[in-house]
């Protein structure tokens, strides 16, 4: 049975309803298996990747509701999952795995490379508002939950099963937006206090409870949360142009190191570090490729209206 929550990041532009969801079928052309990839950055700039490395970026667009592939950083279309419910958020594992979260489908499943159906697929409590994949032992954090529930983790023990999830609440943060990794294992998730302002909470590797921080940046409406390798990201998806803030953490503070202006967008929600570029996908408008951390104007922009967007390796 479906429930009637909303997501918070797109309750008021689409008035979403919660209908049945939609087997999944996978549609791909042209690629292969992927390389071994950690979603926390490896690299910081584009000729530590090499110049003979491949990628491609998942794009979720709310226009079709399929989920569009490129290649990248070149931006040509290589194929798509179709015939889902509603994805809007991606992340990806350390096997290069990309994980699509199904808000229609309360529901996260995981694609391998040249797969026709998920090779995993775990049910969620409420809509998968965000996702982020474990890069020490593999579990996956899932952002959002009703009845106060803002953070559930899914633990993969032995032989790739997964163990229901366990689920967090945290006093002062009604709604969960977006969560991410860092390096060693500590989990970040942004949200809302019951009056509306902005909230970050911390689950240190191996704690068993969220501690909340204090952020020296004011940030309206939160966006992607993610580890680039050096601070933790989080964008404001209500400034226009968007704007990606760095922080440090130092015990329970946050403080602001530096900012990313995404020139030329509306509202990026699920934005995507890879290195030195960023992938932001602006609501309603189109995606657009940055230099990260300098921002500025676009490199690159792909015509799809897309939502979320995670990058992978390719052969």
């Amino acid at each position: 049975m479906r429930r009637s929550n909303q997501l918070p990041m797109e309750s008021a532009p689409l008035n979403i309803r919660m209908l049945a969801a939609s087997a999944m079928v996978l549609a791909f052309a042209g690629c292969g298996g992927f390389s071994p990839r950690a979603e926390a950055p490896l690299s910081a700039s584009a000729n530590a990747r090499g110049a003979a490395s491949k990628e491609l970026v998942y794009l979720s667009d709310v226009k079709t509701n399929t989920v569009a592939i490129y290649s990248y950083p070149d931006g040509k279309s290589v194929g798509k999952l179709t015939n889902l419910g509603k994805p809007r958020s991606e992340c990806v594992d350390t096997d290069g795995d990309v994980w699509v979260a199904d808000i229609e489908a309360f529901q996260i499943d995981k694609f391998k490379p040249g797969g026709t159906t998920p090779s995993a697929a775990l049910s969620t409590q409420g809509l998968p508002s965000g996702c982020s994949v474990n890069p020490v032992d593999g579990d996956i954090a899932v952002a959002g939950g009703p009845n106060g529930i803002v953070l559930s983790i899914f633990h993969r023990s032995t032989h790739n099963h997964w163990r229901d999830a366990k689920t967090f609440t945290d006093t002062a943060m009604k709604n969960g937006y977006f969560c991410g990794y860092d390096a060693k294992g500590n989990l970040y998730l942004d949200g809302k206090k019951s009056d509306g302002t902005f909230q970050l909470a911390e689950l240190s590797y191996g704690a068993k409870a969220l501690v909340d921080l204090t952020a020296d940046q004011s940030i309206k409406m939160p966006g992607q949360v993610q580890w680039d390798g050096k601070y933790l990201a989080i964008g404001d998806t209500s400034l226009s142009p968007t704007v990606v803030y760095q922080f440090s953490i130092s015990g329970r503070k946050a403080t602001k190191t530096g900012a990313t202006t995404l020139g030329g967008t509306r509202s990026v929600r699920q934005f995507w570090i890879d290195g030195d570029r960023i992938v932001g996908p602006d609501y309603g408008v189109d995606v657009g490729i940055w230099a990260y951390p300098g921002g500025g104007s676009p490199a690159k922009k792909i015509a799809i209206l897309g939502y979320g967007a995670a990058v992978t390796a390719a052969p």
